[in-house]
């Protein structure tokens, strides 16, 4: 059982993790990629640059696990003065949704999980993600010029 209570008997996905970790690598918004490091070495986590982000932003991260048998974990978190916002995109067995679900922003909290239907790609799963950050990022932007 992983750390999010989720049977994973089948393995990590390494070279489909490794194979994402270079692709994130190459994209602009992204400063730096872990693939697998010491503090999660379950995971490759993505360090996005902080100058497309409003300053008041601390940090933002993107951490995926991959696993054998299908199953996935993508989590997108921004520290905002220590305080976190973050929303998780899962597929796996559980008790409290379908197996593809999606848990919402600013907790990703198991109890307000909404089922989805994700690709069978990882990749194209990962577009959407992407998608939906920079929808984030806008909005953000957005809130930031509100509050001025």
């Amino acid at each position: 059982m992983d750390r999010n209570g989720a049977d994973s008997d089948s393995g990590l996905d390494e070279a489909l993790l490794r194979f994402v970790a270079r692709r994130l690598g190459q994209l602009t918004l992204i400063e730096r990629v872990s693939v697998f490091p010491a503090a999660k070495p379950d995971s490759v986590v993505a360090q996005f640059d902080l100058q497309y982000f409003p300053a008041r932003i601390d940090s933002v991260t993107l951490e995926l696990r991959v696993y054998l048998d299908g199953a996935f974990y993508v989590s997108y978190r921004e520290e905002w003065n220590g305080e976190s916002w973050m929303c998780r995109w899962d597929r796996h067995d559980n008790p409290h949704s379908t197996r593809d679900h999606f848990h919402k922003p600013p907790e990703a909290r198991t109890q307000g999980a909404v089922d989805r239907d994700y690709p069978t790609d990882l990749l194209a799963v990962l577009e959407l993600i992407l998608d939906f950050i920079d929808q984030r990022l806008g909005d953000v932007w957005e809130n930031e010029q509100s509050d001025d």
